[in-house]
């Protein structure tokens, strides 16, 4: 009966998403909470998703930012992906649960800016990530990011690497590298060269 419920999920939320997102093969939205949203503007081929994603958080696209999943990428539960800019994230990427990565600051730095957006009321077009400093975020391939962990605005992780668990990226991260800590520094390089353990 679980294994019906799920499938019935999944294709419910498949057509629904599919008038919000540009699906390239098959995509799994089976979580009740998974959820796409377009704000200001936002289109729908502003968010594609690649063959054998799996969306169990929410992907947000204010003002045309631009969401690209390339193939068999996997987001955790109530992780976040919002953009105003752009955020790719490369093939084969895991990112586990309660992740955010926001390519901009949700609001205004300045301080009298920042006066307006708090006596707007909810839902005035001050109130959006449409007056924030924001930059792209590139994620490579095989990138395997760690639960509570947060990628800011601007930052490049390259290949192959790790975030660890509660880890606050600001920085760029190189390749085969692990990140840790807040902020962010690698901790180990060339993790290519560690022992295989599945042979």
């Amino acid at each position: 009966m679980k294994k019906f419920l799920k499938k019935g999920i999944n294709i419910f939320n498949n057509y629904r998403f599919s008038k919000k997102a540009i699906f390239r093969g098959s995509v799994n939205l089976s979580n009740i909470n998974s959820s796409i949203k377009l704000i200001l503007g936002s289109k729908k081929e502003d968010i594609v998703l690649s063959d054998r994603c799996v969306v169990f958080g929410s992907l947000i696209s204010c003002n045309r930012g631009k969401i690209f999943f390339e193939k068999n990428v996997q987001i955790g539960f109530k992780t976040i992906v919002g953009a105003v800019d752009s955020v790719t994230i490369g093939e084969g990427t895991v990112i586990s649960n309660n992740v955010v990565i926001m390519d901009n600051n949700n609001h205004s730095v300045n301080p009298e800016d920042r006066k307006i957006m708090q006596n707007s009321p909810v839902g005035s077009k001050f109130r959006n990530w449409t007056y924030s400093v924001s930059k792209p975020i590139v994620i490579e391939k095989n990138v395997w990011i760690g639960q509570f962990a947060r990628i800011n605005k601007g930052v490049v992780i390259g290949e192959n690497s790790i975030i660890a668990a509660g880890s606050i990226v600001t920085k760029d991260v190189p390749k085969n590298s692990v990140a840790a800590g807040n902020p962010a520094k690698i901790v180990k390089e060339n993790i290519q060269d560690e022992p295989r353990l599945i042979l």
